[in-house]
């Protein structure tokens, strides 16, 4: 399965779970790992839920990804959603610096970002208004597209990327940071 496929599935798991449950929190972080040939060569690939664990700051859940006759996942991706509170209502902006190799990443539409809720099930008014706030899994599953050939990607939100914002890339040394208007929306960290 190509990573496209693969991406929009565990993006699919993740919006089928009670989102009840995690009302006004926030993406944090993702990790995803994958077995690449084993992913690649399946016909089809099974999401199921992994652990979950909760604080009194965060969830961190767990998506697997599995083949038939494999014992162990070809795939597995940590999402940790932030708890809002009260304190955290304030974004504390980052500043771009300069970096390596700067180049677009993507200037998401409107119509692709409401086309991803309606492909995955993702009912969350914050990608539905007027000015809809890309999702973190958009974010990533483009990050993935770019970079085919990656074992694992960590993906680390500082601010929300909205829709009709020109995101922009470069490498800082050690990950790829994205950001836009002078901001930086969010760090990938990528291992081939």
């Amino acid at each position: 399965m190509k990573i496209y496929d693969r991406i929009m599935g565990l993006g699919t798991k993740m919006t089928d779970m009670d989102a009840s449950t995690y009302q006004g929190a926030f993406i944090g972080k993702i990790s995803y790992t994958v077995d690449r040939e084993k992913a690649e060569a399946a016909d089809s690939i099974t999401y199921e839920y992994g652990d979950v664990k909760e604080n009194a700051f965060m969830y961190i859940l767990s998506i697997l990804g599995k083949v038939e006759g494999e014992e162990t996942p070809v795939e597995k991706m940590t999402i940790t959603l932030v708890k809002a509170s009260d304190k955290e209502k304030d974004i504390k902006r980052v500043e771009k610096a300069e970096y390596e190799d700067e180049k677009p990443f993507h200037t998401f539409t409107k119509e692709e970002v409401y086309a991803f809720s309606k492909e995955t099930g993702d009912e969350n008014k914050i990608h539905l208004t007027d000015h809809p706030v890309v999702q973190g899994m958009l974010l990533l599953r483009t990050a993935a597209c770019a970079h085919e050939d990656l074992k694992r990607l960590d993906v680390k939100f500082v601010e929300p990327s909205y829709a009709e914002e020109e995101l922009m890339w470069g490498s800082n040394g050690r990950e790829l940071v994205l950001y836009a208007d002078g901001y930086v929306k969010a760090s990938f960290k990528v291992v081939k």
